[in-house]
């Protein structure tokens, strides 16, 4: 079963955490600045980066005194990456929390912070459930947004996104720019899009009786895709064997080939399917053939930067 939405809230909390964003990325002197500078958008919103071994020791001695204390606490359901103390402004980050997702996990602390109307709790542990999360906390979801309407800059990442071509090095391209994980890079690319366009993010294969077997992470659909397609029932399930299984990288990508989907109407539509494959989940980008913009020539990517 893929995971739930995420990162939608109502319009106006939407409004209200785009205005707390864009304050901050100018205090902190960020827009225009590649990759985005967090480290200096944290200190610009006054919140103090502590690594720290974040144990089940310590985590339990740290609910004990919250109890205590009588202190609301929103407590993580798995391995937790970060814990933040609004009073003390300090955000603690394990070590071992991978590297190119302390980006969004600073920032997403960041929104703890800065979101004042979060204040009713007085510690957050966040886990992986958090920010990849299968989740339903309002609060996590309100820093979620936060975080990621500052690492890719508000409207910039979208304007840049349009003047390139239609393909999935865009999106890698523009993860490497803006300091950012694929995974929400893609996520971005996609739900700011003003094109008929749709990311699937799929587990690694696993063997199975016929064949690797790949499970359904995440769906990401663009508005316009929305308003064609409607609730698409993309597979849960796939194989080798199938339309969308056979766009598993067995290396890292597979080029571009046409694919059909039904739209609401039961009408069939071309689209350009790609892939690219980590070995955390692999990338299904989907886009109407019309849609195609003249192809700009990206830099050329040296080594494997990408995770």
């Amino acid at each position: 079963m893929s995971l739930p939405d995420d990162s939608s809230v109502p319009s106006d909390q939407l409004a209200e955490i785009r205005s707390a964003a864009d304050r901050l990325l100018r205090d902190g002197g960020a827009l225009g600045c590649f990759p985005t500078p967090v480290d200096q958008i944290m200190r610009a919103a006054k919140v103090e980066v502590v690594p720290m071994q974040l144990d089940e020791g310590y985590l339990a001695r740290l609910r004990q005194k919250a109890e205590a204390a009588g202190i609301a606490l929103l407590s993580a359901l798995s391995k937790v990456w970060g814990v933040f103390d609004p009073k003390a402004r300090v955000a603690f980050i394990d070590p071992q929390t991978p590297k190119n997702k302390l980006p969004f996990l600073k920032l997403h602390e960041g929104g703890h912070a800065v979101l004042a109307w979060q204040s009713v709790f007085g510690i957050f542990e966040d886990c992986q459930k958090t920010l990849d999360p299968d989740i339903k906390a309002q609060f996590e979801r309100e820093a979620n947004v936060f975080a990621s309407e500052v690492l890719f800059q508000r409207e910039n990442f979208t304007m840049e996104a349009r003047d390139l071509a239609v393909e999935m090095k865009t999106p890698l391209f523009l993860a490497k720019r803006y300091g950012a994980s694929v995974y929400a890079t893609v996520r971005r690319y996609v739900s700011t899009s003003d094109r008929v366009c749709a990311v699937l993010i799929y587990n690694p294969p696993e063997a199975g009786p016929f064949g690797a077997v790949s499970t359904l992470r995440r769906a990401v659909t663009s508005p316009s895709f929305d308003r064609q397609f409607g609730q698409y029932a993309w597979p849960e399930v796939i194989t080798s064997a199938d339309p969308f299984g056979s766009m598993v990288p067995v290396r890292r990508m597979i080029n571009p080939r046409s694919l059909a989907l039904t739209d609401a109407n039961g009408e069939q539509r071309e689209f350009v399917a790609e892939s690219f494959r980590t070995p955390h989940q692999t990338f299904v980008l989907l886009h109407a053939g019309l849609t195609l913009s003249p192809r700009i020539i990206l830099p050329s990517f040296v080594g494997a930067p990408y995770s």
